[in-house]
């Protein structure tokens, strides 16, 4: 995707997104934080957003970075949430969708839970539900248990969250083959 002087699209966002998360990976030394939450949406899935803003929030008080926590399709399906998707070998996932991402303990690779989030937007006074029966919450009271007791705890009992391990590759191997493959493809 060659860069452009014209109007943000979801495409040219998306990109901007993956580069500054590409980047802040491939600069860091030492990361005691214990998961990067990756929300894959689309521009019209407010709960999903609405979602985000939660682990924003709980991620903001507790000083992690911009590389642990990022949303991909926001402004809308881009060909870079598209190839992110395919890239990390999730194509069977349901949108929206929340990936938890952390370092597995047995291989040199990396191990994915996720979750699919609700679609579209609540209705008048509505609130999303929000209790830890509900797995998008009750892993990140895992993730947040994790970080306050400095250990890593498995989010693999949490209800709710599909894990698939991948191995030998690492998440800044991934994404530089998805940051060249978008690359490439052609604008527009």
């Amino acid at each position: 995707m060659p860069k452009t002087d014209s109007k943000e699209t979801p495409d040219t966002h998306d990109f901007g997104k993956l580069t500054k998360w590409h980047n802040a990976l491939e600069s860091l030394c030492n990361d005691d934080f214990p998961v990067c939450a990756l929300f894959l949406a689309s521009g019209n899935d407010h709960r999903a957003h609405n979602i985000f803003r939660v682990y924003r929030t709980a991620f903001e008080e507790i000083g992690a970075g911009f590389h642990n926590l990022v949303i991909f399709g926001q402004h809308g399906l881009s060909s870079t949430c598209s190839e992110l998707i395919r890239g990390l070998g999730l194509s069977h996932i349901q949108m929206p969708s929340l990936v938890l991402i952390t370092n597995s303990k047995d291989t040199n690779g990396i191990v994915f839970h996720t979750t699919a989030l609700p679609t579209g937007v609540l209705t008048g006074e509505a609130l999303e539900e929000d209790n830890s029966d509900i797995p998008w919450r009750a892993a990140l009271d895992v993730i947040m248990h994790s970080y306050h007791a400095k250990e890593v705890n498995s989010l693999d009992d949490v209800l709710g969250l599909k894990r698939l391990e991948c191995s030998d590759y690492s998440l800044l191997k991934i994404l530089e083959a998805v940051k060249k493959r978008v690359e490439e493809m052609p604008l527009g």
